[in-house]
């Protein structure tokens, strides 16, 4: 499998958007106890499901570097000593476990839910009952 220029970028984007999204995560993590350790990780999951429906696994796992990246940089003790993750708040090990674990989660999920399979839409050549202009279910057909 050979990789082009634009697969690299799409997996360089998520990357990038991995970032963004586990420096957001880690700092609101824990505004609104315990609610803002919850949207973040939902936010991780959301958006790990749109990198993988709009790349696949590549960028998917772009997208889980950033995220873990972002979160264990930001996890260590700051140049004035300030700490965004403390370590012994359980909040915090929710949130730098879970963030992780909710990109597997976007990898794990179901196949076709992002698979791009057309509907069946119903034959042409006997339309359902009840639909306009035609009879209803009961009514015999002229």
């Amino acid at each position: 499998m050979q990789l082009s220029g634009r697969s690299i970028g799409k997996v360089l984007g998520a990357l990038v958007l991995g970032l963004v999204i586990g420096g957001f995560g880690t700092v609101v993590h824990r505004s609104i106890r315990p609610w803002g350790v919850v949207l973040a990780l939902v936010l991780v999951l959301t958006v790990g499901v749109l990198v993988r429906a709009w790349g696949g696994y590549g960028p998917l796992a772009g997208y889980g570097l950033g995220v873990l990246a972002a979160v264990q940089v930001l996890a260590q003790t700051g140049p004035g000593g300030d700490v965004l993750v403390p370590a012994h708040q359980t909040i915090s090990w929710v949130w730098v476990v879970g963030s992780p674990a909710m990109v597997v989660v976007a990898a794990l999920a179901p196949r076709r839910w992002f698979a791009d399979v057309p509907v069946e839409e119903p034959s042409s050549a006997e339309p359902t009952a009840g639909a306009p202009g035609w009879p209803a279910v009961d009514e015999p057909r002229p």
